[in-house]
């Protein structure tokens, strides 16, 4: 693997990765700012208008302004055995990162630990069109690029990927994570794993994702305006995002199966009131056709009942059976639901546990929202601010 670090005479950081990378027998190449145009170039890119250094690049991709723990991460090369920070955030999504940044600005120790890419669900939103400055709405994986930069430019880091495999009291007080085979231990924890949607099954609905199956009426509906569409659910928020959908769309079709809806009964009968939807009970949808290129063309539903299917045509299909947490690291640790989001007090993101916050979806009663998920970060921030303020007086 080629390594080359790219440098500027005024760069204060850079000695250090030059030391870490001869320490750790990194062999690489330097090129300085002063004499490399492809440097400049590069560093401005990176920081996304102002020139960034450190850049430390390989064959595999960049990174800039690493720590020392995040270059060895990039490199492939061992971590410590047991970090110890300030504050450890589990999980890179909205609500994490968003916590992480005010956290660095504050010169606060924080290391966030994301088990795959720093994001959450927003990488899978190709438009978020309801995020606020952006009236053209933006990208949602360069939103959450954008976002995590951000956070490491003020001295987060953010590891990754690093899956949680255990968690306890720390010795002395505080927590203690095993993750990515080495030991975590922070005063502060801020758990932001977010949720998983529960995916619908059917063949068909994975591939299209983005090209007409959503999860997210919020986000989505303003792309189907004047068009059918088909709902997959039949509670609060099936009903919920129906609603909302008919702000936007021509005609709707809700799939439940069971044999009535579960939602509250004057959401149910707002639904039943308006004649462009048609409510199917005891109806399971078995497939989506269309294909990548076109998007949605139809869904095959079944009726559990009589056994009989039928093809029903639309444009687009959103599913609202229920989010699944990703909590069962915490389980014994803080106090869950039972569906296992995490209990906080109410107005708060504080739990049954000193000095351990949930912020974003994996929340009791959060909206899955990104908006929602940074107020939480934030506010988890703040706590954790004056946590560590009352240690050290």
């Amino acid at each position: 693997m080629s390594v080359t670090l790219h440098t500027d005479p005024d760069c204060p950081d850079c000695a250090r990765v030059r030391a870490w990378l001869v320490a750790n027998g990194v062999e690489h190449r330097e090129l300085s700012a002063a004499a490399s145009p492809e440097t400049v170039r590069l560093a401005a890119e990176a920081g996304y208008g102002q020139p960034a250094y450190p850049l430390v690049e390989t064959d595999a991709g960049r990174i800039v302004r690493p720590s020392d723990r995040e270059l060895a991460l990039f490199l492939g090369r061992e971590l410590p055995p047991v970090n110890e920070v300030d504050c450890l955030i589990i999980g890179g999504g909205p609500a994490g990162l968003t916590a992480a940044l005010y956290l660095a600005r504050e010169r606060v120790s924080t290391v966030v630990l994301e088990k795959a890419t720093p994001g959450g669900q927003v990488n899978t939103t190709s438009l978020v069109e309801n995020y606020p400055g952006f009236p053209q709405g933006v990208d949602g994986p360069d939103l959450m690029v954008k976002l995590t930069y951000q956070a490491r430019r003020f001295g987060a880091e953010v590891l990754f990927p690093m899956e949680v495999s255990a968690l306890r009291e720390a010795p002395g007080g505080g927590h203690e994570v095993s993750a990515g085979g080495r030991v975590w231990r922070a005063p502060a924890l801020i758990a932001a794993p977010g949720s998983d949607y529960r995916r619908l099954a059917a063949p068909g609905a994975a591939e299209l994702i983005g090209r007409g199956v959503g999860y997210c009426a919020t986000c989505d509906a303003p792309f189907f305006r004047n068009k059918t569409v088909a709902v997959v659910g039949g509670g609060n928020s099936a009903a919920e995002e129906s609603l909302f959908l008919l702000r936007f769309v021509k005609e709707l079709h809700l799939f439940q199966n069971l044999p009535e809806l579960t939602a509250q009964r004057h959401l149910a009968d707002k639904l039943a009131a308006d004649p462009r939807v048609h409510i199917n009970l005891n109806s399971e949808v078995t497939a989506v056709r269309g294909d990548p290129g076109s998007g949605v063309r139809s869904v095959a539903v079944r009726d559990r009942a009589s056994g009989q299917e039928r093809e029903v045509a639309v444009q687009g299909v959103f599913v609202f059976i229920g989010r699944t947490p990703n909590t069962g690291w915490l389980r014994g640790y803080v106090e869950l639901d039972k569906a296992g989001f995490v209990v906080t007090r109410p107005g708060s993101v504080e739990t049954s546990r000193p000095g351990f916050f949930a912020a974003g979806d994996c929340r009791s009663g959060a909206r899955a929202q990104i908006t929602t998920a940074a107020g939480d970060g934030t506010m988890a921030s703040f706590l954790v601010r004056e946590l560590l303020r009352e240690r050290e007086s």
